[in-house]
């Protein structure tokens, strides 16, 4: 009986506020949509893991249209994950943007291009239709083809290898963890 009582009040007692809790409040906007590479931080935020270290955490809506850089300048998240090339070119911009941590020391965005194509060097996507990505992304890109003096036929890509599938384009935007492993699983690439 006093189990069912306990459990009756648990239930029925309203959800305290952060202030209420003693937890500071944060929010927090990862680079993209929820996806496997950002399971970390929602899998933390199911578990508690930030209640206990006192922090009442609300993870933001990213994607198509939610920049994590802008809501950073415009105050509407207090963290973020950004691209670096990103984050210095906001700081070249006059924000006041820190990095607190440096968690991938290698990019995983890379170029990939049929071998019939006879693409083997950035020199070689001279003149060809790149695939590039809209917003942050696509700076790092932008910056090696101006370093290389590369001039390409940029075609925006969306979020699917599709065009690349299709031949709209000779070289594609990837990904390591998502559209690199979709290529070969589309069986259009041979595993090397």
């Amino acid at each position: 009986m006093k189990a069912m009582i306990f459990l009756l009040a648990w239930v029925f007692t309203p959800l305290l506020s952060a202030e209420e809790t003693g937890l500071k409040t944060a929010s927090f906007m990862p680079l993209w949509s929820p996806q496997a590479q950002f399971a970390g931080y929602y899998v933390a935020l199911d578990k508690r893991i930030y209640a206990r270290h006192g922090i009442d955490l609300k993870i933001l809506r990213a994607g198509p249209g939610c920049a994590p850089a802008d809501a950073l300048t415009k105050g509407t998240a207090d963290f973020a994950i950004l691209w670096l090339t990103t984050a210095l070119q906001h700081r070249s911009m006059g924000a006041e943007l820190v990095n607190l941590a440096q968690i991938i020391q290698q990019s995983s965005l890379m170029l990939i291009a049929k071998k019939t194509t006879g693409i083997k060097t950035i020199a070689d996507m001279d003149g060809k239709k790149v695939g590039l990505w809209e917003g942050d992304v696509s700076i790092p890109l932008r910056t090696l083809f101006t370093k290389h003096h590369i001039k390409i036929r940029e075609v925006r890509q969306s979020q699917t290898v599709n065009l690349f599938l299709r031949g709209g384009v000779d070289v594609t935007s990837a990904m390591w963890y998502n559209e690199y492993h979709t290529l070969f699983n589309s069986g259009s690439m041979p595993r090397n």
